[in-house]
């Protein structure tokens, strides 16, 4: 599988604070996308893929927490 390169610039924009920002949606590794899984029963039945919650993606969500210097 490709692996996905995001690269992030930081700086504070005025007075520091907290900030948070989401990646794009990307394909969850776990169920490779399909948002579920079969439960290997002999009555197979379909079971929500655990990470993505049966959307076939996953989110990152990015938090910067400023802080001030102290020494």
């Amino acid at each position: 599988m490709s692996e996905k390169k995001i690269t992030i610039d930081v700086k504070p924009d005025g007075r520091i604070r907290k900030e948070a920002f989401m990646i794009p949606p990307m394909v969850c590794p776990y169920c490779g996308g399909k948002g579920w899984f079969y439960s290997g029963e002999r009555e197979p039945e379909t079971i929500p893929c655990p990470d993505c919650e049966g959307t076939g993606e996953v989110v990152a969500m990015v938090t910067i927490d400023w802080k001030p210097n102290i020494k």
